[in-house]
């Protein structure tokens, strides 16, 4: 999902005629954006949906996440870090794509894991009218 959306979001870039420095720039955010969604796909086991009250209850997290999200502000921003990381800046629309393509991963992972429990209460119903 990573790769696909960072590279999916990279060729619309460069399709939509966007200069290789801003298609480039979109890529390594959407790329930074997936890491900073898929923390809380991690946080979870298997079972449990990642968008939960429970997301909101680990400030540290948080903090960790409110700094990489600046460090990569910084990294498109400032100019001395655009030299070092050869970035440019985004528009408001880019933060937009790069955003809500990098969300997918929770929206993928827990509709997966909702799929999943409807299959086995469905298979559990099936079995139980089938025996009563």
């Amino acid at each position: 999902t990573m790769m696909a959306g960072t590279l999916g979001v990279y060729a619309y870039a460069l399709a939509q005629g966007e200069d290789l420095a801003v298609a480039r720039t979109l890529a390594f955010t959407t790329f930074v954006m997936f890491q900073v969604f898929n923390v809380f796909n991690a946080r979870v086991d298997g079972h449990e949906f990642a968008l939960s009250p429970a997301m909101f209850s680990n400030g540290k997290l948080w903090g960790s996440l409110l700094a990489i999200i600046s460090l990569q502000i910084a990294a498109i921003y400032w100019p001395f870090a655009q030299t070092i990381f050869h970035t440019t800046a985004l528009d408001l629309q880019h933060w937009g794509m790069a955003v809500g393509v990098a969300s997918s991963i929770i929206l993928l992972d827990d509709g997966h894991k909702l799929l999943m429990r409807l299959w086995h209460w469905y298979r559990h119903e099936r079995v139980t009218l089938v025996r009563g």
